[in-house]
């Protein structure tokens, strides 16, 4: 695939229990995302693990934290790749998408030491490899918003 491929990626959100207003509000300047392949048959227990991690880290560390599955594995035009083409998904696997939020660097760096810091965090992250698709790795990314002429 050229350098210039274009990833087009359509998701189905999971936690919609947050209005667009509440999301907007807890869009800050760093975002954390991750893309990770879960077999079908894991799902329930994976939105279960996402849901306890996601109360922890929401309610006690101030993130916002969101979820979402791939909703369609088809590339719209040529030129377009889906991701779950990019990711090798499987026919009995789906793609999910994560995304942490946070206020700026330094509320990133606080939560971060505090998970390192909390027993909890440990045992979820285990649940989570165990949930996986066998043999891959969470793809992950920490990102900076790009100022547009603010």
């Amino acid at each position: 695939m050229g350098s210039n491929a274009f990833y087009y990626v359509s998701y189905r959100a999971y936690m919609s229990r947050l209005s667009t207003t509440e999301i907007a509000q807890g869009i800050g300047s760093e975002v954390d995302h991750f893309v990770y392949r879960v077999p079908k048959k894991n799902h329930d227990a994976m939105m279960q693990l996402d849901k306890e991690f996601g109360d922890i880290i929401t309610k006690e560390f101030g993130v916002a934290h969101l979820v979402f599955q791939l909703s369609s594995t088809e590339a719209p035009m040529e030129g377009m790749s889906n991701i779950a083409k990019i990711v090798s998904a499987a026919q009995d696997e789906e793609v999910w998408l994560e995304l942490l939020f946070y206020r700026d660097r330094k509320h990133k760096e606080e939560v971060g030491a505090k998970m390192r810091n909390d027993e909890r965090m440990g045992p979820l992250w285990q649940r989570s490899v165990a949930l996986v698709s066998p043999g891959t790795d969470f793809i992950m990314g920490e990102f900076s918003r790009i100022k547009m002429g603010e």
